[in-house]
Parts: C-alpha cells; sequence; structure tokens
C-alpha cells in the first residue's frame, strides 16, 4: 500500500471547459432579454457546481436549467441563430460536465485529462454546430416562415433524444 489516495473528482479544466460553453448559452440567450439570461446563467452555476463536487444529478440539473433559460428566451422573440447555437452550448456544456465527472470518478483529479476533455468538447460542439447551421438554413430557406416557437419545439425534441441516447 502506498498511502496515497485517488480524488475522485474532476480537474480545474473541467470548469473552464463547462463554463465557456454555459456562459456561451447565457450570452446567447441575452439576446432574448434579461429574464432568459438570468435562468441560464443560474444553471451553469448549478452545473458548474455539480462538476466541482462531481455530482451527476446536479450537473444535469444545471444543464437542464441552462436549456431552459435559453428556451425562456426563444419564447422572448430571440433571433432563430441565436436559439440554436445557445441550445449547441448548453448541450455541450451538460454533456462536458457529466464526462468531466465520469473521468474525475474513473482517473481523478490528479490525472492529465485535458486532451481527452478538449477533444469530447469539440467533437460535441462541431456536431452541434453542424446541425445548428443544418437547422437555421432550413429555417430560412424553408418553403414556409414558421415562428421560432416551431423551431424551439424541434429543439427540446432534439436534446430530449440526445438525453435518452446518452442515459
Amino acid at each position: 500500500m502506498s498511502g496515497t489516495e485517488i480524488t475522485r473528482r474532476p480537474g480545474r479544466h473541467s470548469l473552464v471547459v463547462s463554463g465557456v460553453a454555459g456562459a456561451t448559452a447565457v450570452a446567447m440567450a441575452l439576446t432574448g432579454g434579461g429574464t432568459g439570461a438570468v435562468v441560464a446563467a443560474l444553471g451553469t452555476v448549478a452545473l458548474l457546481a455539480g462538476v466541482s463536487r462531481a455530482t451527476h444529478r446536479v450537473v444535469d440539473a444545471g444543464g437542464l436549467v441552462a436549456f431552459l433559460g435559453v428556451a425562456v428566451a426563444a419564447l422572448s422573440d430571440a433571433p432563430a441563430a441565436a436559439v440554436l447555437f445557445g441550445t449547441v452550448a448548453a448541450v455541450v456544456a451538460w454533456d462536458t460536465g457529466t464526462n468531466a465527472v465520469s473521468l474525475g470518478r474513473q482517473l481523478g483529479a490528479q490525472a492529465d485529462t485535458v486532451r481527452a476533455e478538449n477533444l469530447h468538447a469539440m467533437v460535441g460542439a462541431v456536431v452541434g454546430l453542424l446541425t445548428a447551421v443544418f437547422g437555421l438554413v432550413l429555417f430560412e430557406v424553408g418553403p414556409t416562415r414558421q415562428p421560432v416557437t416551431t423551431l424551439f419545439v424541434l429543439l427540446i425534441a432534439a436534446t430530449l433524444l440526445v438525453v435518452a441516447l446518452n442515459r
């Protein structure tokens, strides 16, 4: 026995990655007014607290609240692009947060997980951004102009699908 104990929590880099994505969701929610931004900010703070404490439930709840902040912005006439990119940012914040908690529990805070976390976040962001751009193009050039709420309902369905597939 070596006397060394592994700290089963994510490293500090995890907070930065999740925090940047969460701050992006807040900025996008701000385009729809202050209420959505405040809700998204509260969700981001809760998400970061969950990452810091290595608690999946708190990360999940914080990610959901951050997403609801973007939803409030969508209902407050935020531009379609801001809603799409805010949703992507909220999902990336949640996904990187849950990944960080899992890595922290498996490898500990002392392990060098920067490359793995950055790669995971970048792949999630690229997939989300490509999907958002495709949705935005369809929304803008489609045969009929639907309200932003229609786009938002589709985003909720896509987000629920991602959550269901992740579990």
